[in-house]
């Protein structure tokens, strides 16, 4: 079975529209967090596939050498997106969890002084 760019480009558009979903139907701002995480992945898919797909074409197009190619390489710039935008949602997963610690604790010393 081939993987082509459209295939990688629908699984993508829809990480991040699963995201934007989860993102706009939540009413609690922590929970709206959670969606997030969704789309930087589709938008790191997107990236990866991206790159992969442009460096097999660039080298189909370059004038055949003398040198024998063993693998196709290209920048890795597509990958190194989406390491970088993994390392922004795991940021932001971080952020969300002590959102939500600090929001049950306040709630918790709420409830206490009400007593």
């Amino acid at each position: 079975m081939t993987v082509g760019l459209a295939s990688v480009l629908f699984v993508a558009a829809a990480l991040v529209g699963l995201g934007a979903f989860a993102t706009v139907w939540r009413r609690d701002a922590t929970a709206a967090l959670a969606g997030i995480p969704l789309m930087f992945g589709g938008a790191g898919i997107a990236f990866a596939g991206v790159a992969r797909f442009s460096s097999r074409a660039a080298a189909a197009v370059q004038p055949p050498s003398t040198q024998i190619v063993v693998s196709v390489s290209g920048p890795p710039l597509g990958q190194e997106a989406a390491v970088l935008i993994a390392i922004a949602a795991l940021a932001l997963v971080a952020m969300g969890i002590a959102l939500a610690a600090r929001a049950a604790r306040i709630q918790g010393t709420r409830q206490e002084a009400s007593r």
